[in-house]
């Protein structure tokens, strides 16, 4: 019997001197209560119910298809720049346009437990592609 206690107290030693925490039985952590753009903008939890099947599909397919033509305008802005030298408002306005696309949508993710606001910033987030297409245009 005194072996097993000298196991784990060796074992705890151990792993408490590289700094971890051996958490043998179930503890709840506290949770507070989330502030109010935090309950907009969250990740799921594992007590929050799963989103609808088709509601995840169908955000995944419009945010796949913002990303493709994404990448198409990108590839083109890119070759543009290599060949010649736009405007010199060009590239940052493209960074920042693409940023924002890019921030709403994961945005629309990490809201997906709402019911509207997925939907919401999806289709904010295809304002900055519709404004990346129109300044490649322009530029190049």
């Amino acid at each position: 019997m005194s072996t097993q206690a000298d196991e784990s107290n060796s074992e705890r030693s151990f792993v408490e001197g590289l700094g971890l925490r051996i958490q043998r039985e179930a503890r709840p952590e506290p949770v507070s209560p989330p502030a109010a753009t935090s309950r907009a903008f969250r990740l799921p939890g594992s007590d929050d119910p799963a989103p609808p099947t088709s509601k995840l599909i169908a955000m995944c397919a419009w945010a796949s298809g913002l990303g493709l033509i994404g990448l198409l305008v990108a590839t083109r802005a890119v070759l543009a720049m290599w060949r010649g030298d736009p405007a010199s408002w060009y590239e940052p306005s493209f960074i920042a346009v693409g940023l924002a696309g890019i921030g709403l949508t994961v945005g629309a993710f990490m809201s997906i437990q709402r019911r509207r606001l997925p939907w919401i910033m999806l289709a904010l987030a295809t304002i900055p592609l519709i404004a990346s297409i129109v300044l490649t245009v322009r530029a190049i």
